[in-house]
């Protein structure tokens, strides 16, 4: 089956960059525009359109995210106006303002906790985001306020650009575009380490880290997988090539690794 969703404008005319989430006998689409933006969820079996909600947005490149954590399961959305978290059924559960002016990094969860965060560069407020489940209502933080009761922690200069970040053995791991990893503690916000610069040869990056056997990996935009020592201190364990510039995040499944590149 197919669906045509529209065409639509966006910010700046940047384009869409949000992925389809495919969830049991659901697909779940988030179409964030300058004319009509909305969350649509398809049948899975015929492409038939279930229901569809409207959406104060006029651009968001964050994938949409299906939580499943202790009390429901629930769709979470960021935008540049307010994150938003849907039922499976299209009711809006809770709401949080306090995101910069472009939404790219998408949300995930980890050890009981979501997080979410954006971080366009020009912003003076490029938030991180760590909450609880069973929130309802409007959960946005007050002046001065760096937790609640379903908000765990929050920093207001810890959000990237086009980076996800990623937790990893309780730890929350920033990548910056720019080179740079941090470490917080994935529970409470602390600090674990600050700015490290990954390598002096190094340009930048726009896909998203990823972990497994004690180890980091970040893919830079010239293809150099560095490999860092995962835990609470810094060490540049080694350093992949693959001679040509990824931008997509590679997919992990089961014992394999995707990687796309600009030709492969």
């Amino acid at each position: 089956w197919t669906r045509e969703l529209g065409a639509f404008n966006t910010q700046v005319e940047l384009g869409t960059g949000a992925s389809p989430v495919l969830y049991k006998d659901r697909v779940y689409v988030v179409n964030d525009n300058t004319t009509k933006s909305f969350l649509s969820s398809f049948d899975t079996r015929d492409g038939k359109e279930v229901w569809r909600v409207d959406r104060d947005e006029q651009g968001n490149w964050s994938t949409p995210f299906v939580w499943e954590n202790g009390q429901r399961t629930e769709i979470i959305t960021t935008g540049t106006r307010k994150v938003r978290s849907y039922s499976l059924d299209g009711k809006l559960l809770w709401e949080l303002a306090g995101m910069s002016s472009l939404t790219i990094p998408s949300p995930f969860a980890k050890d009981g906790l979501l997080y979410v965060s954006s971080g366009y560069p020009g912003g003076a407020l490029r938030p991180v985001y760590a909450i609880r489940p069973g929130a309802s209502g409007d959960i946005s933080l007050k002046p001065g306020e760096t937790s609640n009761q379903y908000i765990a922690w929050f920093q207001p200069l810890l959000g990237t650009y086009n980076t996800s970040a990623l937790v990893y053995g309780g730890y929350y791991y920033t990548l910056f575009d720019r080179g740079f990893l941090l470490c917080h503690d994935a529970k409470t916000g602390k600090q674990i380490y600050a700015r490290q610069r990954i390598s002096t040869d190094v340009s930048g990056f726009t896909t998203s880290p990823w972990a497994y056997n004690g180890k980091i990996f970040l893919l830079s935009e010239d293809g150099d997988t560095y490999v860092v020592q995962a835990g609470p201190e810094f060490k540049l364990l080694g350093k992949n090539s693959l001679g040509e510039m990824p931008l997509a995040t590679p997919a992990a499944l089961r014992s394999s690794l995707i990687v796309r590149t600009q030709s492969k």
